[in-house]
């Protein structure tokens, strides 16, 4: 993460034996040389900035994190729960700095997502927005909308699918790194939202995700409100 000290070669070392990754693995999780990884585990050079974090994210991709001094361990499974209108904003908080200090991407599916951002999150999803665009590398994030309505509260850095509500019969749910969050909208106190830190649940959800993403309709996004509200209007391809 960004802040933490530089990862040293047996850190390094000690992540690839963990997950049973050759040199060659790193190296292209990371798009570095074999020859700057090898370098790096006999400590001819240092892992420092850009590589030093690409690295650290490949591992923490995968599954593990570095502790110090000097550890290295898979990340533990946990179980957190948010409520309420205040437990959505943590929530997103948790999905921001976990943008900001990893990287990666972010997949949701949200059948109502109107629902979920006007009513329930209010104002404060424009500052989730604003933040969320400011993070300029690095980071990605993919949803799949099933509203029949075609304004929706839009956010420039993601990239839209649509799919009829025919096909998915869902709750609404974010998948970030290794972390899994279910969302129930009639919840009391609404919402309720449950994130399941776990690799192995996040990686079968992608690939559930991926497969309905495979089969949704790409959207277009307009560039000037089309509506009195100021909400962009997307229009399927």
């Amino acid at each position: 993460m960004q802040g933490m000290s530089n990862l040293t070669a047996r850190q390094i070392k000690a992540a690839r034996a963990l997950l049973d990754w050759s040199q060659d693995d790193l190296a292209k999780a990371t798009h570095l040389s074999v020859a700057t990884i090898r370098k790096i585990e006999t400590g001819n050079i240092s892992p420092r900035g850009k590589t030093n974090d690409d690295i650290r994210h490949a591992f923490e991709n995968a599954g593990l994190e570095f502790i110090e001094p000097g550890g290295v361990r898979y990340c533990p499974e946990d179980i957190k729960v948010y409520q309420g209108h205040e437990g959505a904003k943590a929530f997103f908080d948790d999905v921001y700095h976990t943008a900001k200090t990893r990287g990666g991407e972010c997949i949701i599916l949200h059948p109502s997502a109107r629902k979920f951002f006007v009513t329930v999150l209010g104002d404060y999803h424009l500052i989730h927005v604003a933040r969320m665009a400011a993070i300029k590398d690095g980071y990605s994030v993919k949803c799949i909308i099933t509203e029949d309505e075609n304004i929706l509260p839009a956010a420039s850095y993601c990239e839209y699918r649509w799919m009829s509500k025919r096909y998915i019969d869902a709750a609404p749910f974010y998948v970030y790194n290794d972390k899994y969050a279910l969302i129930i909208l009639d919840a009391e106190p609404s919402p309720k939202i449950i994130v399941i830190q776990s690799h192995a649940v996040a990686e079968a959800l992608r690939q559930q995700f991926y497969s309905m993403w495979e089969k949704a309709t790409p959207l277009n996004k307009l560039e000037k409100p089309q509506s009195p509200s100021g909400k962009k209007r997307f229009e399927k391809r």
